[in-house]
């Protein structure tokens, strides 16, 4: 009997070990998630109705979400690609979606130069301390030439997905990347990850 019943102990100690192994994995992903910092990011257009060919401003507004600072990319401003941070944008009307249109959070950068000066100086150039709900705004044009669907009268919607590798991202375009080892000794770091903003309606028209 006692040989019989070792091989039915055996298995329910396998599925105990594979249930408390599940656990401690799930434990763990909540861990991460929590000590990840979050943020919202929300686009608005000063106008609801741009005429055909007319830039349309969009304000761009990046709250703290989370319980700590964080530091967050401090410019959005022209399109270009490979940046540490960007803002890509899709227009969506009534026969699909266009795009996606990136716009840059941090300006191209080389990173290999012939000094350094103190990071202290260079950290504020390009990125801002947000403290826990507190938000960070500034604007970014959208051109007619973003998306051909600009140039013809109807209603559309503007969505956009804001993205960041943060001031460690091993890229030349990284103008804080020679101060790495710096950057992990402050007290919290920069933002990474990927957020979808809301949708915003715009009217083109012909009219003046």
């Amino acid at each position: 009997m006692i040989k019989s019943l070792a091989p039915i102990k055996r298995q329910a100690f396998f599925v105990f070990c594979a249930i408390l192994l599940a656990h401690s994995a799930q434990s763990l992903h909540a861990l991460a998630e929590e000590s990840q910092p979050t943020i919202s990011v929300k686009i608005s257009a000063g106008h609801s109705r741009f005429r055909v060919g007319q830039d349309i401003p969009m304000r761009v507004e990046i709250c703290n979400r989370g319980e700590k600072d964080v530091f967050i990319a401090k410019e959005i401003d022209a399109i270009a690609g490979n940046a540490i941070a960007t803002i890509s944008f899709t227009l969506s009307h009534n026969k699909g979606v266009d795009g996606p249109a990136t716009a840059v959070a941090v300006d191209t950068f080389g990173s290999k130069r012939s000094s350094y000066p103190p990071l202290s100086g260079e950290l504020e150039k390009y990125w801002i301390a947000l403290p826990p709900n507190h938000f960070y705004g500034t604007e970014v044009v959208i051109k007619p030439s973003y998306f051909k669907r600009l140039s013809i009268p109807g209603t559309y919607q503007i969505r956009g997905k804001y993205s960041s590798r943060g001031f460690l991202a091993k890229d030349v375009n990284n103008p804080l990347l020679h101060y790495a080892e710096e950057l992990k000794q402050l007290p919290y770091g920069a933002w990474v990850g990927e957020v979808e903003t809301n949708s915003v309606q715009i009217e083109i028209t012909n009219k003046h």
